[in-house]
């Protein structure tokens, strides 16, 4: 689910690239929105409430198939009782809405402006990279890599955006962009 954030400091149309006249956006953002973490949590939430409520015939399938700690699925799934019928689908859902934020919290979003880069969210003590030192950046393996003008590393990691749309937008604003 990464991509562009589609908050108010971006454009519908980015322009800047070569062949047009708009005038480049003042910063790229390639952050989860609200729609994406909407989405996330309403599918984490509805896969726990779905395995809760489905938990007896789960554990019963499971149960057929040599895995570890197979009885003890299969018997944790024959409660019955009434309570436990209704806190299974609960239980479930605060499980989901648990991944849920945990999975939105582990995204690194990614800014690009012309004066710097910044990796990170604005109040997790980011990692702010100057244009002055900032050498280039490439994506390595999946990751992205940006080596500072001395050619340390300074960030390598996951980042939100697609790989093409991180790459055009540091080469619209004039950073250097470098392929592995």
């Amino acid at each position: 689910m990464a991509g562009k954030d589609r908050s108010s400091n971006r454009s519908a149309a980015r322009g800047g690239s070569a062949g047009t006249d708009e005038p480049a956006t003042p910063e790229d953002v390639f952050a989860l929105g609200r729609t994406d973490v909407f989405v996330i949590g309403l599918v984490c939430v509805g896969i726990g409430v779905g395995l809760g409520f489905f938990l007896p015939a789960l554990g019963s399938f499971a149960a057929t198939f040599p895995i570890p700690f197979g009885e003890v699925i299969e018997k944790l799934s024959q409660f019955d009782q009434a309570w436990v019928v209704i806190a299974r689908p609960i239980i479930g859902g605060a499980l989901g809405a648990i991944a849920a934020a945990f999975i939105t919290a582990s995204t690194t979003p990614l800014h690009i402006s012309e004066d710097e880069v910044l990796v990170g969210r604005t109040g997790d003590h980011p990692l702010r990279i100057s244009r002055a030192s900032f050498s280039t950046a490439y994506f390595d393996g999946g990751k992205l890599t940006i080596l500072t003008e001395g050619g340390h590393q300074a960030y390598k990691g996951d980042v939100e955006g697609k790989k093409d749309e991180v790459a055009e937008a540091f080469t619209s604003r004039g950073y250097r962009w470098g392929e592995i």
